[in-house]
């Protein structure tokens, strides 16, 4: 953030940033309440616990508070962050946690090694806590692998305590017949339940003072009622607001936050949404149009000339990498037409134009096909030999055509050898898709391949995203140590090509 920003309104850092810091976290809506109960029974309770949350309601930041708050405490514990694992994968992820030198490969090693040290640390007094944040997005098997791992006990107590964060999909998956027995060792179920308007208003005092704000009110209650109502009360969503409306009152020189600024922040919000940058509004919600401007709100023009005077100043410590994803961004929309999937914004010739039934409509003539681009060599970052695809694929390229190309790959590995996978998203989701495979390939990644192939985890369709090709876990671990900050942000995690080729592709 500007440093004139933060000076603007007397701040040492940025009051609204959403990646969760825990000197940031707020204890009204009951999250300190929730914070006591999870450290109480992750302490002493015997069975499987449950946080549940919509998107944006904080749950993340609950976990990391969680892991702070444990540090008093005679415990030690393990942090999951997307656990998209196969069922000996996440055995492997809570050994190499626990375990100075953890087996390899050998499901029944694995386990008798882990319950050796989780039987050391009982005897010493101390408690084992896996935390697992995304957990909706968990296969069922890998469910019930956590369910066998709680079994692990003495005469009088568990051995290893589990704590599920997750969106509501998670109660959905709780509730397959097949996972009954999971369910079943639920002992504690806490729901994130959205900020109360006085907690809202509670809400952006609070951020403002951690952030060193000690002025006059930023927000007047007429203010920060409107931004409360369109962040439906989630934490995440009213940070992006109220950062929004602290721009508009910057570049107009205001010092406090006016209704109007507040208008133009939610109004550019919901411009996104109707494109469909944004997530969907809930069902049954009354839209707010008269928020919506035509155009970009005034203070996105101003912004825009401060940005541009600054960029030309600053041109010597922007990174390339920002430079190419600047670039790289209305790439995406004008791919997401070709990959097989239809576009739902109405072409330009469609927009407010009135067509005679009877006159036939002259078919745009078809865009000239695009030069072939060159062969990739072989990459090798490490004395292994890596199989690099056929030929990168360009934004502008069919998404099918890359995805078939990354499963050829995997397909010629024959099981041997590990990836690095980013992320997955859930299918179909074409643009988003372009506008993440265009920022990946923006990174300097040293000529690593990027795989993309589609997946059902749980019976559900992803895409799943995958960088490099290693001999050796090792080397993929270098690898994402030296990943740019931007990627590493996703917490990226090793797979295995053999657990990959095994998992279902629809």
């Amino acid at each position: 953030m500007s440093v004139l920003y933060l000076d603007h309104f007397q701040l040492k850092t940025d009051p609204f940033r959403i990646t969760p810091d825990t000197e940031f976290f707020f204890s009204g809506g009951q999250r300190g309440d929730i914070l006591e109960g999870l450290l109480v029974a992750a302490m002493h309770d015997e069975g499987i616990v449950a946080v549940v949350g919509e998107i944006g309601m904080g749950k993340t930041m609950l976990s990391r508070m969680l892991l702070e708050r444990l540090k008093a405490y005679p415990a030690d514990t393990v942090y999951l962050a997307n656990p998209v694992f196969d069922r000996n994968e996440i055995l492997d992820a809570i050994a190499r946690d626990l375990m100075p030198d953890p087996p390899v490969g050998n499901r029944t090693k694995i386990l008798a090694g882990l319950e050796q040290v989780l039987m050391q640390r009982y005897a010493e007094g101390r408690r084992v806590v896996v935390v697992i944040d995304e957990a909706h997005s968990m296969p069922g098997p890998t469910l019930e692998e956590i369910r066998l791992l709680s079994n692990l006990e003495t005469a009088h107590s568990k051995l290893l305590k589990i704590i599920l964060f997750g969106q509501p999909e998670l109660d959905q998956l709780l509730n397959a017949p097949q996972l009954r027995q999971v369910k079943d060792r639920v002992s504690h179920r806490f729901l994130l339940q959205p900020l109360a308007l006085t907690d809202g208003f509670t809400y952006l005092n609070f951020r403002l003072q951690k952030a060193g704000h000690n002025g006059a009110l930023l927000f007047p209650s007429e203010v920060a009622k409107l931004l409360w109502r369109a962040s439906e009360g989630r934490t995440r969503r009213l940070n992006m607001l109220a950062e929004k409306s602290m721009l508009a009152a910057y570049a107009d020189g205001a010092e406090t936050v006016s209704i109007e600024h507040a208008k133009r922040a939610v109004g550019d919000g919901e411009t996104a949404l109707q494109t469909g940058l944004s997530e969907p509004a809930p069902a049954g919600a009354q839209p707010r149009a008269a928020f919506v401007r035509q155009g970009l709100p005034s203070y996105v023009w101003a912004l825009v000339g401060v940005a541009l005077t600054l960029a030309l100043l600053a041109l010597v410590w922007v990174s390339p990498l920002q430079q190419r994803l600047l670039s790289a961004l209305p790439n995406a929309n004008s791919a997401s037409s070709a990959n097989g999937f239809a576009d739902q914004r109405p072409a330009p010739s469609q927009t407010g134009a009135v067509t005679s039934a009877a006159a036939p409509v002259k078919p745009a003539p078809a865009p000239a096909p695009a030069p072939a681009p060159a062969p990739a060599p072989v990459i090798t970052v490490s004395p292994t030999p890596v199989i690099a695809p056929a030929a990168p694929v360009a934004a502008t390229s069919s998404i099918d055509a890359r995805i078939a190309a990354s499963e050829d790959l995997i397909t010629a590995t024959q099981g041997r050898g590990f990836t690095v996978q980013l992320l997955a998203i859930r299918a179909p989701a074409v643009e988003r898709l372009v506008g993440i495979l265009g920022a990946i390939d923006a990174a300097s990644l040293g000529g690593a391949p990027v795989l993309v192939n589609n997946r059902a985890y749980n019976g559900v369709l992803h895409h799943a995203i995958y960088i490099g090709q290693f001999g050796s876990s090792d080397e993929a671990a270098r690898f994402i140590g030296n990943l740019p900050d931007e990627l590493r942000r996703q917490k990226p995690f090793i797979r295995s090509f053999a657990k990959i080729l095994e998992e279902p592709r629809s």
